[in-house]
């Protein structure tokens, strides 16, 4: 496996547990959705394995291998993160910020690299403006580009990218194109975790799922259509949930039902 996690617990102050016994496994080649209310623990289970932040109890391997053991050169070249709000302290161009995804490998990635990652997000004809005066949207679309530059090479190890609601600032056509890409990288092998609070984008485009509670813990993980069960929704959102045919593929369109909340 390229990520697993074993009972992990984690708080930000001793008597506010954020994760409570937390396990799981993103396997080479699938695309996992992350799902949960507010609260749940969803980013901060990327930063966990990311190892931004060190669990109260509990261990992550990567490789096999625990994650704490990696620096951050060898992280970076197995490891990629898409932030939900992605931010960039000077006045880079959009390319600038693309090329960064390789500084740790390689102090940058080359001009082909660059735009074709910029291509696949369809945003290259921005690559000279500075990423401060794209929309938050456009800016997701360079943040997912930057993610592709920084696993674009041979695979020599088992790679993963983690993506915090990368789509949620998207129009519907970009943030549908946005999530083909990251779906298309499990050809490569590479194990896609992202953070969605759209369950029908779940449904369509991920294998597999891991449902939080909002104290926490894990509701159900296994594959998507084992996850998305009107029961273990409501036991998660507190809320009911119906499930209507998908016409544009053999999952469902999962809606809140207002009536019932």
């Amino acid at each position: 496996m390229p990520l697993r996690a074993d009972h992990l617990v984690f708080a930000y102050a001793p008597d506010r547990p954020v994760l409570r016994d937390v396990s799981f496994a993103l396997a080479p080649g699938t695309m996992t959705a992350i799902l949960g209310p507010n609260g749940a623990g969803k980013s901060t289970l990327l930063r966990l394995a990311l190892n931004l932040l060190t669990p109260r109890s509990g261990q992550i391997f990567l490789d096999d291998r625990p994650l704490r053991d990696f620096s951050r050169h060898d992280l970076a070249s197995r490891v990629a993160y898409v932030p939900q709000r992605p931010e960039v302290a000077f006045d880079f161009s959009v390319a600038a910020v693309v090329a960064m995804g390789r500084y740790l490998q390689d102090r940058g990635a080359t001009p082909a690299r660059v735009r074709s990652a910029l291509d696949r997000m369809e945003i290259a004809d921005r690559a000279h403006d500075p990423f401060a005066t794209l929309s938050a949207g456009q800016q997701q679309r360079v943040a997912i580009a930057r993610a592709l530059a920084q696993l674009d090479a041979p695979a020599s190890c088992p790679r993963l990218l983690l993506a915090d609601e990368p789509v949620s600032a998207m129009d519907p056509r970009h943030a549908l194109h946005a999530m083909r890409i990251l779906r298309e990288l499990r050809a490569d092998n590479i194990a896609v975790a992202v953070v969605l609070h759209d369950l029908t984008l779940a449904a369509r485009f991920c294998d597999s799922a891991i449902l939080l509670s909002d104290d926490g813990r894990v509701v159900r993980a296994g594959p998507i259509a084992h996850v998305l069960a009107p029961d273990t929704l409501h036991t998660a959102f507190h809320l009911e949930f119906v499930a209507l045919p998908d016409p544009a593929s053999a999952s469902n369109l999962w809606l809140p039902r207002p009536d019932r909340i």
